[in-house]
């Protein structure tokens, strides 16, 4: 069941990618800090939208793996895509295809994008998490870094956990606000949240595009 999403997608999706292999770079790392003004942009969405694009046909992952056993969708987790999909792009990797920002004016990303921009030099299916108290993402592994990699951006004061097993066993971190990490979802990994709803935006991104990429390696 942990590594349900692996199985169900190809080997060239898992493994087969241009970048460093997970055991090649660091668990977690931080790689950056955003301001205020960028956590009150994107929890403003997120106060002001009350969607849920898991499961739409605008959401790759629901075709790749069993989306509702690995999240636990319910009412108690969802994701705003904020970059969408561009259905002429073709790629064997399906991330890769979701590189267009939303147009919608309501979603202009004033702060964000220029504050990513000083981090990465593309990124892939941005996107915002809500999930609320006394929840939990079970375990699972996404695709291999050597694929694509990912970042998070903490928008809120929470009391959850984030918990990887790498080769040396269970490693746990926790983000404070507008602090950018680096997550190595090659690793089986979950997410459990404590009394408090736990917000992030979620950054796909190739290891190349991250600007100042040689502080993910493993020394």
């Amino acid at each position: 069941m942990a590594e349900k999403c692996l199985i169900e997608q190809t080997k060239r999706t898992r493994v087969g990618g241009t970048g460093p292999r997970r055991n090649k770079l660091k668990t977690f790392c931080k790689i950056g800090q955003v301001s205020s003004k960028v956590v009150d942009e994107l929890n403003y969405i997120l106060d002001t939208n009350i969607k849920n694009d898991i499961g739409g046909d605008n959401y790759g992952i629901s075709q790749n793996c069993n989306y509702e056993e690995v999240f636990n969708v319910g009412s108690s987790y969802r994701q705003i895509l904020l970059q969408k999909k561009n259905a002429s792009f073709d790629t064997d990797v399906d991330e890769y295809a979701y590189d267009t920002w939303d147009p919608d004016p309501y979603n202009i990303l004033r702060y964000t994008r220029p504050a990513l921009d000083q981090l990465f030099d593309k990124t892939y299916r941005f996107r915002l998490s809500e999930m609320k108290g006394d929840h939990e993402l079970n375990w699972h592994i996404d695709a291999d870094t050597s694929v694509i990699c990912r970042a998070q951006i903490c928008l809120n004061n929470n009391d959850s956990i984030f918990e990887f097993k790498d080769k040396e066993g269970v490693k746990s971190l926790q983000m404070q606000p507008g602090e950018v990490w680096f997550i190595n979802t090659g690793w089986n990994h979950r997410v459990v949240s404590g009394n408090i709803t736990r917000r992030t935006a979620i950054i796909g991104f190739h290891f190349d595009n991250l600007l100042n990429n040689s502080i993910l390696e493993n020394q």
